[in-house]
C-alpha cells in the first residue's frame, strides 16, 4: 500500500514515482494495467515485398531488357505485336537488377503516346507505376513534347489522379490517331485520355 505525504497526488502518479524509485520498471497499457518491460525476443524485420520502396531504380531501357520487357507485357496483358515499329522510348524499373516495371512513350513530333505501362504483381501497390508515368511524363517534357495521350481499357480509374483528363479519341492528332495503338490495337471501347506538359 502506498502512503503519500501529498493528499492531491493521484494513485497513478504515486504509481509513477515508486516505480521510478525502484528496480522494477513499469509500463503502464492502454488498460490502465502495469507490465514489467522485458527486452524483445525477436525483433521484426521488414518484408522484402517492403523494401523496393527505397531501392527501385528508374532508367532508360537497354538492350538486354527486351525479353523482359516483353514477357511482362505479355503476363498484363497488353499487346507487344506492334512494338517492333515506329519510334518509342521505354523506361524501366529495376529493383536489384529485376525488371519489375515498364513504360513506353511512342514519338510522334511534338506529341506523345504513353504505352505499354505494367509492373510486375508482386510490385503492385507500392507506387511502382506512379512513378513510372511520372518518370515518362519528365522524359517527354524534357525532349520537347506538348502532350501526351493514351488510350486505357482498365486504368480509366488510375491516369486521372496523376493528372490526366478523359478526352474524346477524334480530338487526338494526326500522327497518334494514325499510330498503330490508336487505329488498330485497341478498341473503341478504350477510354481516350491527355496530359498537357507545358
Amino acid at each position: 500500500m502506498i502512503n503519500s505525504e501529498n493528499p492531491n497526488k493521484s494513485r497513478l502518479e504515486e504509481y509513477t514515482e515508486l516505480a521510478k524509485k525502484s528496480l522494477v520498471k513499469v509500463q503502464y497499457s492502454c488498460g490502465g494495467n502495469s507490465t514489467s518491460i522485458d527486452e524483445p525476443e525477436r525483433i521484426p524485420i521488414v518484408s522484402d515485398q517492403l523494401k523496393p520502396l527505397n531501392t527501385v531504380l528508374y532508367t532508360q531501357a537497354r538492350e538486354e531488357d527486351v525479353e523482359d520487357i516483353v514477357k511482362l507485357l505479355k503476363d498484363s496483358n497488353l499487346p507487344v505485336k506492334d512494338l517492333g515499329t515506329g519510334k518509342r522510348m521505354f523506361l524501366v524499373a529495376l529493383a536489384a537488377e529485376k525488371l519489375i516495371g515498364v513504360v513506353a512513350v511512342e514519338l510522334y513530333d511534338e506529341y506523345g503516346l504513353l504505352r505499354s505501362l505494367a509492373v510486375n504483381n508482386e510490385f503492385r501497390g507500392l507506387n511502382v507505376g506512379k512513378k513510372l508515368v511520372a518518370e515518362a511524363e519528365n522524359w517527354s517534357r524534357n525532349n520537347g513534347l506538348k502532350q501526351l495521350y493514351l488510350l486505357t481499357t482498365t486504368a480509366a480509374d488510375f491516369f486521372p489522379k496523376l493528372g490526366w483528363k478523359t478526352t474524346e479519341r477524334s480530338s487526338a492528332p494526326e500522327s497518334i490517331a494514325a499510330s498503330t495503338e490508336f487505329a488498330s490495337v485497341c478498341p473503341s471501347s478504350a477510354v481516350c485520355m491527355m496530359r498537357k506538359l507545358e
